[in-house]
């Protein structure tokens, strides 16, 4: 027994050592862990009370197919996978389970019952799948495969598994598990039915329409870069296994075509069978450009794959004749030709194992001559419109991607270690669909050699971020395992960075081991209004880090976004893609010789009509890799940029203006200088609707003013006005304009010359083409649509000037430079290599272009001969310290140079330009430690005035500091004893000299007008506090010379101090030496330059960035010193001067005008370095840019809120790093508007509101703390135009609530209270106001505002609405006056309320204005805050809500605000609210006005079906019939840019064309409403929600006459219905009214007003007015029925009864035909009589029961009519209102 029982116990310890052993997980417990990227309990929540929850990682998808009983494998994308596995492959964790449960699936099984997969539960009991970790050997589908079988279930429709795959083996080394460890990557399957995924793709065949997916998988465009007609770009189906495919089999296969347009060719739902089938191989069919002949391939599997197919243009051109198919399949006798631009459609097909066949992918692709080059092959192929200089010279900038910004711990410092090498943290996990590589974790992995783990390295499918590859020491060598990496060649290579910045920065690159399947490795999301004929131009450089057969490949796809309120992705269109090409083959020169060098890829795509670009603003560039196989495959990725151009007319100067020459002095230059308009074709045939057009164009200024002096005639016919063209549909190369071709084809597309001849344009001025198509139905060709840049959409050119020739000076890396540093010692031989590029036309696209390689005579100051011949460098040439001209002509005798084939015109005269000579002394950098600056960075400083007076105020109180620190970054002196810099005069001895001290900071440059002619003066800008600095001192400090007061920037004063203005840049040097020695060498000065940028205490936006078209707050462009006028300043507390502008810092006060045609600003999200505090990213939420280098500008300290300011201990100011999105106060004139405000950091916000006097208006509030008793505005003018920015309080002398009264309203308020002197009063109205007509009492909707109130204490919530009215008829600005009178003469302009008031109680005056001791206290300690809370975080959206409350009894709306500075989109407000109606009204011209319902069906936005509601103002809402919901949402992503207007269709759109009736209603005091009818055939005639609108009626608006129709038995606003027969028209309010109706002549037959009273007929005339009573229910309606032989004799008909509530509390019986109305009786549903009346033979009766509504259940009523002179009764259900 005793050795049984060892046994056991043995048997029992071997069986737990195999339990422990690696990959077995069976006897484990399963726990969820973060990862190490993530932060802490950081998951995807799935159920949290049972611990079902996602680590967040990088993901991939796949889509899988099975039929009914089917089941398939679930393939990992391991190399050797289905064998024996392979090296660099993961080993650390493998988990399948279900996705959306994070359970185990019970239809999942292992592939291998022998394999390492075994089922682990957690804590709970719960099964969590199928797992192995820590494997000892290769993974392959034996080890860890997995199999799904379709479940027997016929309601099964699918399901969705997870494999969660890491490297690591952190939390499950193989003795325990202690947690899943951290992920590389899920691999997510969803898994369908296969007759679904059949059903899908017959339909996607089936679909009509331009915009219309081909097929399930289109390709969309496709364009390519190629080298030659060899070189190939790769197509590729979506799934990775063709197998994946099933799909219905199509007959016709060869005779109906993708692609047809004629209807006899086009593919028929009769042409599929029923059956499913699975694919087994794929047809690649190629159609030519007419896509009337076809060629195929069939690929069959075997060695190459049938899901890719390589597109060469010698692939289709040597194709033989007889291959070719026409559509009917027969053969054709010619082959097919073509050539770089032609359009070849591809489309697959997927065949079965029996050979049924079915298209399931298109693609449209365009093979053009741009291949991958690298820059110094740009630049010896003379293709300089591929340079980064000249994209960002001529495109917008929306977004680069360079992987030095994804994530705060990343630096631009020199790499010191393989650590700091890598980056430690992923990128953002859907960004990428590649694992990452953790270098905190290259010591947690399975045992193993380099191949098992490469370390810092990846595995394949998997990617890093590195700084440097091949560098020993820091990142390895090879393969050799050096420093922990594993690369494949040994070529060295840095980031772009590194070489953009001649290496004084070191960002990263992204390194990718490619997975064969199309991956995403890159993207980036922008803004952009782009349209039909806007271009996208993007620029990447890769690097071929392989030695195996598969080079890189990628694909850049490009796509329209949209997002829901939340910012959430609803929907993503491709619209286009580029490829890179097969990069073997694609470059000059060998695979091999190629490794390790950055080649540029680029691609511009023209997006045309078919795209669908017009419905979108947001896009997403996709970058995905094309790699056929993991055999090679390895490359590094970087420098993505993105750029857009909205203009679609390119100007195209023949000649540039010579250097020296000026059109304003020498009118004939530009009488010899053709001026070029073009097009491309395409783009221009789609907005002319591909028919013949007039064209108008005109050349207007930057304001866009049309220009008055351009003669579009001749000299015998001047012409003024404009000029015209004609589009056609179609290219004739015989035609001409101006006696010139007409029709030009550029790389490989036709463009269409609009204009080529002369223009007397000037220089120095800035100019834009504006166009507008011919519209017959408008006299006035003024009036046309012209284009203009905000509105984006229609058609005009960039911003441009008149070029002139130039020659600009950069280093030999191409950068632009100034400065050249010699040898301290004179005898030695200076080393310094400069180029001048010269600017002219760029013959191409139109504006400059730089010129590499001309050659040159340099001449150095005034030398008479030439002192280098010849040369297009200038280098090593002896010069002295100190300033220099250097002049050059170029060489060439002739004014043509032509390079990368283009004729380039150049001028042959002499240019110049600055060159600045320093010694190589010591050297003193000033900035912040530890940031690395880029080349030719001018360190620069931001202060203020008023930080200048405060340090200069700190002196004088309290006699110590009032310094100003600057930190320094770094020095470098040459003598190792050295332990001071001494500062020296200039021009000093070449040794230390105390003689020579100096503790001044000379001015050596500036902009400010008052010095730049001064700057040899040796005018002081700053004082040192010494003359010398320590050796590793920290700081400089300095104080500003004296300033005397706000004197004019352009005064000339001749004082040595210099006084510094606002607006402006100073440069001060400071020339130094060190103490020390360091044997014979040479010690020279050092030099120091720092530039302080003086930014406005009063900033306007101003957007100039961009031609005018930049939103970013963060550009010095957008921004001017503010006018004193729009601070209502005195002339003697500020003076006006011209000036520039900064963007704002902490004590900025902020003026936002309203703007015309121009951006408001955008904010966004800025990131911050953690280490250092520098932005590394500053583009708003539309992509604008910001200043450049803004980030490394240092910021003067400050803080508003201390009495200190922000001074340190000692009294001293310091900086701080810029920082962005900032000021001290904004102030909101009328109009201004702010996007994304709750990124602005800010102490106070000021807002103004224009207002029509004795005109209601619904308005909100967007600032919080804001009560009833702030409403109020001076007396005598009516308009607050006291100093801005200081507090505002009640006055009696200038405030009078008598004299100039308030009145306000609440909606559906009950707590609205009335104060009097005797008590307060209830001002909640709920039985409404009477409006008297037939004797009766209509209790109208209007029973929900309260009366006027007076309580001043009256707190208004965010997003509360309120009605307000400024003044009445009897004050000032009331009736009678007009805009701009005199305020003396009794009349005013528009009334003028700013907003926040300072006051904290307000005093009741009685009617006689008596003084009372009756006064309320309010709490204002947030009141200059705005609603918006104020949100840093990435993504933040500025959220609000309003709640729901109940409404009282009958009110249907709610009225709420827009809380936003900006303006609301209410398509987007509407589509994230869609418990509302998607009709609404708001106060316009002091009158309500129903805004028809917006199509919310569509998922794209577009601005110019879209009603905007601006900032302050409110608008009615109300519930569909049957919703609920608690409260409505807001966020930013609601609001829009109100000055751009994009997504217009062109002509040819399709859209539903519906006859509608436009009703308006006028009184004879000039007020008016309008009403709607639309005729549909498909509409009810009964009221529809969905259809027909609600009439709202405001009973305080008597004198506005409201106008309306009835449905059902609702009065309506809008009214759908299929005919217009007998239906009740009505009008509430003035008594006597003018009716006009617009749209009768769409009528298929004549409209008639019938009125019941006198029985008489009236035909209505289109646009006519008629005479109606007001008030008058029952009596009018629209017909286009007439009697002939008179109504009375009509038979009884139960529609000629007409029941309806027009308006609450009133039902309304008519009568239109036979005999009249006898008698009305009212029941309620339990049958009991509520009201009778006797008609007595009227037309009309209408019965008030408001009172009884309490007596049926929700106000239903059964309404018993009878007639006279019969026996007929008719009885019908009536919900009241």
């Amino acid at each position: 027994m005793k050795g049984n029982s060892l046994f056991s116990k043995y048997i029992l310890f071997i069986l737990g050592i195999i339990c422990l052993m690696p990959g077995m997980a069976n006897s484990q417990t399963f726990k969820h862990y973060q990862g190490i990227a993530n932060n802490p309990n950081d998951y995807e929540v799935i159920d949290a009370s049972t611990d079902c929850l996602r680590q967040k990682t990088h993901v991939f998808h796949y889509y899988i197919a099975l039929p009914s009983g089917g089941s398939k494998e679930l393939s990992l994308p391991f190399s050797g996978y289905s064998g024996n596995g392979a090296d660099l492959e993961p080993r650390g964790y493998f988990r399948w389970y279900n996705y959306d449960t994070d359970k185990a699936s019970a239809q999942l099984k292992a592939c291998s019952a022998s394999g390492k997969l075994q089922s682990m539960k957690d804590d709970h009991g719960i099964d969590k799948g199928l797992i192995a970790y820590n494997l000892s050997s290769k993974p392959n589908r034996n080890l860890v495969g997995a199999v799904y079988t379709r479940p027997a279930d016929t309601s099964w429709s699918g399901e969705t598994i997870a494999c969660d795959v890491s490297r690591y083996v952190d939390g499950c080394n193989g003795t325990s598990f202690e947690h899943e460890p951290t992920l590389s990557i899920r691999y997510i399957f969803h898994i369908m039915p296969a007759e679904k995924m059949a059903d899908d793709i017959r339909q996607k065949l089936l679909e009509t329409g331009r915009d219309r997916d081909y097929t399930y998988e289109d390709g969309k465009g496709v364009s390519a870069g190629v080298k030659d007609a060899s070189a190939s770009m790769t197509l590729r189906l979506n799934l990775n296994d063709v197998t994946n495919y099933y799909f219905h089999p199509m007959n016709n296969i060869n005779t109906h075509h993708v692609f047809a347009e004629d209807e006899k060719y086009k593919i028929k739902e009769s042409d599929f069978r029923p059956e499913v089938v699975q694919a087994t191989q794929v047809q690649w069919r190629v159609y030519n450009s007419d896509k009337k002949q076809f060629v195929w391939w069939t690929h069959k599997g075997g060695s190459y794959a049938p899901r890719f197919f390589d597109l060469s243009l010698n692939l289709l051109n040597n194709t033989g004749a007889g291959a070719w198919r026409n559509l009917n399949g027969g053969g054709v006798s010619s082959k097919q030709t073509f050539k770089y631009g032609d359009r070849i459609y591809v489309v697959a097909i997927a065949i079965s194992s029996s050979g049924q066949m079915c298209p399931i992918a298109n693609f449209t692709c365009q093979l053009f001559n741009q291949y991958p080059m690298t820059t110094a092959e740009l630049k010896t192929a003379g293709q300089n419109t591929r340079l980064n200089s000249y994209l960002e010279d001529h495109y917008r900038s929306v977004n680069t991607v360079s992987f030095d910004d994804d994530d705060e711990e990343q630096t631009l410092l020199a790499p010191t270690s393989p650590n700091d090498n890598q980056d430690r943290l992923p990128s953002k996990w859907s960004r990428r669909s590649y694992g990452f590589v953790y270098r905190e974790l290259m010591n947690s992995v399975p045992a193993g050699n380099l191949y098992v783990n490469p370390k810092h390295s990846p595995l394949h499918g998997e990617y890093g971020l590195y700084k440097s590859a091949n560098i020993r020491g820091k990142s390895g060598w090879g393969n050799s395992g050096i420093d922990g990496y594993l690369w494949w060649p040994t070529a060295q290579l840095y980031d772009r960075t590194y070489e953009n910045t001649n290496g004084t920065q070191y960002g990263h690159f992204l390194y990718v081991d490619a997975a064969e399947e199309s991956r995403q490795i890159a993207e980036a999301d922008f803004k952009a209004d782009l349209c039909v004929g806007s271009q996208v131009i993007f620029s990447a450089a890769i690097a071929d880090m392989t030695t195996g057969k598969q080079r890189p490949q990628l694909m850049f796809k490009l796509y329209g976004v949209n997002y829901d309120e939340n910012n959430q992705e609803t929907e993503r269109r491709l619209l286009h893609s580029f490829s890179s090409g097969n990069f073997s083959g694609n470059r000059v020169g060998g695979d091999a010789d190629n490794v390790g060098k950055w080649y540029q890829v680029y691609g511009k795509m023209v997006l045309q009509k078919e795209s669908g670009v017009n419905n979108f603003t947001d896009f997403k560039l996709v970058v995905d890799n094309m790699c056929q196989s993991t055999s090679g495959a390895d490359y590094a990725f970087d420098d993505l940029r993105i750029y857009t151009k909205a203009s679609k007319v390119d100007v195209i100067q023949s000649s540039p203006i010579c250097p020296d020459k000026n059109t304003a002095k020498d009118a004939s230059l530009s009488t010899s200088i053709l001026i070029k308009l073009r097009a491309l074709q395409e783009t221009m045939a789609a907005l002319a609707d591909n028919s013949e057009k007039k064209l108008y164009f005109r050349f207007v200024d930057a304001d866009g003013n049309p220009v008055n002096n351009v003669n579009y005639g001749t000299a015998e016919n001047p012409c003024y006005d404009w000029r015209t063209a004609t589009i056609y549909n179609y290219v004739d190369d015989t035609r001409t304009v101006d006696e010139k071709p007409m029709y030009e084809k550029i790389n490989d597309e036709w463009n269409v010359v609009l204009a080529n001849r002369y223009f007397s344009l000037q220089s120095n001025q800035t100019y834009y083409v504006s166009f507008a198509f011919d519209d017959d139905g408008v006299a006035d060709k003024n009036q046309l649509s012209w284009g203009k840049p905000s509105d984006v959409c229609s058609l005009y050119s960039e911003n441009f000037q008149m070029v002139q020739q130039k020659v600009l000076v950069t280093d030999a890396n191409g950068s632009i430079t100034t400065t050249v540093t010699i040898p301290c010692d004179d005898k030695a031989t200076p080393e310094y290599n400069i180029k001048a590029q010269l600017q002219t036309v760029d013959q191409n696209n139109g504006g400059s272009i730089q010129l590499n390689g001309v050659l040159y005579d340099w001449y150095v100051d005034d030398a008479k001969t030439p002192t280098l011949k010849n040369s297009a460098e200038f280098k090593n040439i002896p010069l002295g310290v100190g300033d220099h001209t250097i002049r050059v002509i170029p060489t060439s005798t002739s004014s043509t140079i032509t390079q990368g084939g283009v004729d380039y015109q150049i001028c042959l005269g002499e240019m110049s330009f600055k060159l600045r000579v320093v010694k190589n002394g010591p050297q003193l950098s000033l900035g912040v430690p530890g940031v690395a600056y880029p080349n030719n960075y001018v360190s620069t400083v931001r202060i203020g005035l008023p930080q200048v007076a405060h340090l200069a105020q700190q002196e004088a109180k309290k006699g110590k500091g009032g310094y100003f620190c600057v930190p320094i970054s770094g020095e470098n002196l040459v003598a190792d004893n050295s332990t001071r810099l001494y500062f020296v005069k200039a021009g000093g001895k070449d040794k230390l000299d105390p003689s020579q001290y100096t503790n001044v900071m000379y001015l050596s440059d500036t902009n400010d007008p008052a010095y730049q002619n001064r700057i040899g003066e040796s005018l002081t800008l700053a004082t040192l506090q010494d003359n010398y600095i320590m050796r590793k001192s920290s700081q400089l400090k300095l104080k500003f010379t004296p300033q005397t007061g706000n004197e004019s920037a352009t005064s000339s004063a001749f004082s040595k101090n210099v006084q510094l203005h606002e607006g402006y840049w100073y440069e001060g040097v400071l020339i130094f030496r060190e103490d020390g020695s360091k044997g014979t060498t040479v010690l020279c000065s050092g030099e120091t330059y720092i530039r302080f940028a003086v930014v406005p205490e009063y900033a306007t936006w101003n957007p100039t960035a961009n031609s005018k078209m930049s939103a970013a707050w963060n550009n010095d462009d957008n921004w001017r010193r503010s006018a004193r006028s729009e601070l209502y300043k005195e002339e003697n507390q500020y003076t006006d001067y011209p000036g520039g502008g900064y963007v704002p810092m902490k004590f900025t006060k902020v003026t936002i005008p309203n703007l015309s045609g121009l951006y408001f600003p955008s904010l966004g999200y800025i990131a911050y370095q953690k280490s250092t505090g520098i932005a590394t990213r500053l583009s708003n939420a539309k992509g604008d840019a910001a200043t450049a280098n803004i980030q490394y500008d240092m910021l003067a300290k400050w803080d508003a809120n201390t009495e200190s300011h922000g001074l340190n201990a000692d009294g001293n100011l310091e900086c701080e790093p810029f920082y962005g999105n900032t000021c001290d106060q904004i102030y909101f004139k009328p109009g201004g508007e702010l996007l994304n405000q709750c990124y602005l950091i800010y102490n106070k916000a000021w807002v103004e509101k224009e207002m029509k006097p004795n005109t209601w208006y619904a308005l909100t509030s967007p600032l919080q703390d804001t009560y009833a008793g702030d409403i109020y505005v001076p007396a005598v003018s009516g308009r607050q135009e006291s100093e801005a920015f200081e507090p505002i309080t009640f006055s009696s002398p200038v405030n009078n609530r008598v004299t100039s009264p308030v009145y306000q309203r609440s909606w559906d308020d009950a707590s609205a209270e009335e104060v009097t002197l005797d008590g307060n009063y209830s001002a909640y109205d709920y039985s409404g106001t009477d409006i008297s007509f037939e004797n009766q009492s209509l209790r109208a909707l209007s029973a929900h505002w309260s009366h006027i109130y007076n309580k001043v204490d009256r707190k208004y919530l965010p997003l509360e609405g309120v009605a307000i009215k400024m003044g009445d008829k009897y004050t000032v600005g009331g009736a009678g006056t007009s805009a701009g009178s005199s305020a003396s003469s009794g009349a005013a302009s528009d009334m003028l309320l700013r907003l926040p008031k300072a006051d904290t109680q307000y005093t009741y005056v009685s009617a006689s204005q008596q003084q009372s001791s009756l006064s309320a206290s309010v709490d204002k300690k947030n009141a200059y805050r705005l609603v918006v809370n104020a949100d840093a975080q990435e993504n933040a959206l500025g959220k609000m809500s309003y709640s729901l409350v109940k409404l009282s009894d009958g009110n249907n709306y709610y009225l709420v605000g827009n809380p936003y500075m900006a303006t609301l989109s209410m398509y987007k407000f509407l589509k994230a609210n869609a418990a509302l109606l998607s009709s609404f009204y708001v106060y316009e011209d002091g009158a309500l006005k129903l805004y028809d319902k917006l199509d919310m069906s569509t998922t794209t936005y577009e601005s110019k079906n879209d009603v905007k509601i601006s900032p302050m103002q409110s608008f009615f809402v109300r519930l569909k019939d049957g919703q609920s919901a608690s409260q409505l949402n807001f966020t930013s992503a609601m609001t829009v840019d109100r000055e751009v207007f994009g997504g217009v269709k062109t002509a040819s759109d399709e859209g539903q064309d519906l006859v509608s009736l436009t009703l308006t209603a006028a009184s004879a005091s000039g007020y008016s409403s309008r009403s709607k009818v639309v005729l549909d055939a498909i509409a009810s005639e009964d009221y529809d929600e969905a259809e027909d609108a609600q009439l709202l009626y405001d009973a305080q608006l008597k004198e506005v006459p409201i106008v309306y129709t009835v449905a059902g038995d609702e009065a309506v606003a809008l009214n759908s219905l299929p005919n217009v027969d007998w239906l009740p028209l009505g009008v509430v309010g003035a008594s006597s009214v003018e009716l006009k109706i617009e749209g009768v002549n769409r009528l298929s037959s004549p409209l008639y007003l019938y009125d019941a009273a006198t029985r008489k007929y009236q035909e209505i005339k289109d646009g006519e007015e008629i005479k109606v009573q007001s008030n008058e229910h029952g009596r009018y309606f629209l017909t286009q029925t007439r009697s002939t032989t008179g109504i009375e004799n009509a038979e009884v008909c139960e529609s000629d009864v007409k029941i309806y509530s027009p308006s609450r509390g009133l039902i309304v019986v008519s009568k239109v035909g036979g005999p009249l109305l006898n008698k009305v009786e009212v029941y309620t549903l339990d049958g009991r009589l509520v009201a009778s009346k006797k008609a007595e033979g009227a037309a009309s009766v209408s019965i008030p029961v408001s009172s009884l509504s309490s007596s049926s259940s929700q106000g239903i009523y059964i309404i018993k009519v009878s007639v006279m002179d019969t026996q007929a009764t008719i009885t019908r259900k009536l919900s009241l209102r």
